[in-house]
């Protein structure tokens, strides 16, 4: 007796199609709770002021003037001053006030945190020592100066003044900053 072929139906094939695929991720899904402290984040964020501490420990200093972003702060300052390689890697690699985003802030974000450097929990927490000496009471950028790669903009905080450093000397203070999308 020949044997007799068994074939399978458009939709057996695609129920095993199914069943064979690889799960799904569910990893970026929220938990209601994280959903509700997002909200509530949210709310706060979008009510700040120049140095508001926001929920979660970081400081809002306003809209980035280079990415129309809602900036933020670390709480303090790199707890040791760096030349400028060794301050961008501490800054991407900084895992602190619940976030992983972190970065150097360009000139004019550096310098609108000048402006802001007195308001709220901001105050008193920039060295700014009155000297024109490179030291910790200047803050790198990321910035670099467009006619000498390497070397870097950097604002002394006690005066608000803008200046070029070689990337590579003196250690300075470094302030990382992160961002969240501006309310529109």
């Amino acid at each position: 007796m020949a044997e007799k072929k068994k074939t399978l139906t458009e939709a057996q094939k695609k129920a095993a199609a199914f069943l064979t695929r690889a799960k799904p991720d569910f990893s970026g899904w929220r938990t209601a709770r994280e959903v509700e402290v997002a909200k509530a984040e949210a709310e706060v964020i979008a009510k700040a002021k120049a140095g508001d501490v926001m929920p979660n420990g970081s400081i809002y200093v306003g809209i980035s003037p280079d990415t129309q972003e809602r900036m933020f702060v670390t709480a303090q300052d790199a707890s040791l001053s760096m030349n400028f390689n060794d301050a961008a890697i501490y800054a991407k690699g900084l895992a602190v006030h619940g976030r992983k985003d972190w970065r150097l802030p360009t000139l004019d974000e550096l310098k609108m945190i000048f402006q802001n450097k007195e308001e709220g929990a901001l105050k008193g927490t920039f060295n700014a020592t009155d000297s024109s000496e490179m030291g910790p009471h200047w803050y790198w950028s990321s910035t670099e100066w467009y006619s000498n790669p390497g070397t870097m903009w950097v604002v002394r905080f006690s005066a608000g003044d803008a200046g070029i450093y070689p990337g590579d000397r003196t250690p300075i203070s470094c302030r990382p900053v992160r961002f969240a999308p501006a309310l529109k």
